[in-house]
């Protein structure tokens, strides 16, 4: 056989390794495509939230100091509050309650009243702070 010819069949067999390998590789890509899809299906609203926050890859693309952003950031740290803290900070801003009177309705002293509000706004700045 010839030289020529021999190269021929070497070329020829590597051209058709290189197709199965990118029909492989083809494959492979759309069934992780698949499987990423059916994922995605399965994660929750609030896992949604958590990735959106904390995915520093999407930060060069959206503007991070948006309303939105803010309330779903200030909604998940307000998530990692203590019930009685929730309930201190929901009391004294959204129902404009006095110290005073949120600690008789939760039976505590006006201090510890003060002291559960100085500690949640505490975790809230550091959970907005480290969600940036």
């Amino acid at each position: 056989m010839s030289k020529e010819y021999l190269d021929d069949i070497v070329y020829a067999k590597f051209i058709s390794y290189m197709k199965k390998a990118l029909l492989h590789k083809r494959i492979d890509y759309l069934r992780n495509q698949d499987y990423l899809r059916r994922k995605e299906m399965n994660i929750s609203e609030n896992d949604c939230v958590v990735l959106s926050i904390t995915d520093s890859t999407m930060q060069s693309f959206f503007d991070f100091n948006s309303n939105e952003i803010r309330l779903t950031r200030l909604k998940y740290a307000l998530e990692k509050l203590t019930k009685k803290q929730q309930k201190v900070i929901y009391l004294n801003y959204k129902k404009k309650m006095t110290l005073k009177s949120i600690g008789k309705e939760l039976n505590i002293s006006t201090k510890a009243a003060e002291q559960l509000k100085a500690r949640a706004i505490e975790k809230l700045r550091k959970y907005m702070e480290d969600l940036k």
